[in-house]
């Protein structure tokens, strides 16, 4: 994984995911990030405040409709590193023990959000 020199500060943004944490589909893709890349870790995007996380919503993350959000500082208060990877604003939150590392990440405190720029794919 290509990482970058920045962090996002504690109290910026997370998208965990988009949809509601599903402890399946978590470790599904930590398991394909592992067979990738070699290590345990699920994608995530980073907002340092509400414009950026706007943005991404209406962007990147339009075709969600609800959201799973939580504070950078509190996946790093779980003891889970927020790796900057790729391109900004992409990091990786790196599940070295997938076990242990899924449960503290699952325990963390977020907030489902509505995504109000969302837009139904076309069929």
């Amino acid at each position: 994984m290509r990482v970058r020199r920045e962090q996002v500060a504690d109290d910026g943004l997370v998208v965990v995911r988009g949809g509601r944490l599903d402890p399946d589909v978590i470790r599904f893709d930590a398991v394909e990030a592992h067979r990738r890349f070699g290590q345990y870790g699920v994608s995530v995007f980073a907002a340092g405040d509400q414009d950026e996380f706007d943005a991404l919503s209406r962007d990147r993350l339009s075709r969600f409709g609800i959201l799973t959000v939580m504070r950078a500082g509190t996946i790093r208060a779980a003891g889970l590193e927020l790796r900057p990877t790729f391109r900004s604003p992409h990091y990786t939150i790196m599940l070295p023990d997938l076990d242990a590392d899924l449960s503290r990440l699952l325990a963390c405190e977020n907030e489902i959000r509505v995504n109000p720029f969302f837009r139904a794919p076309e069929e």
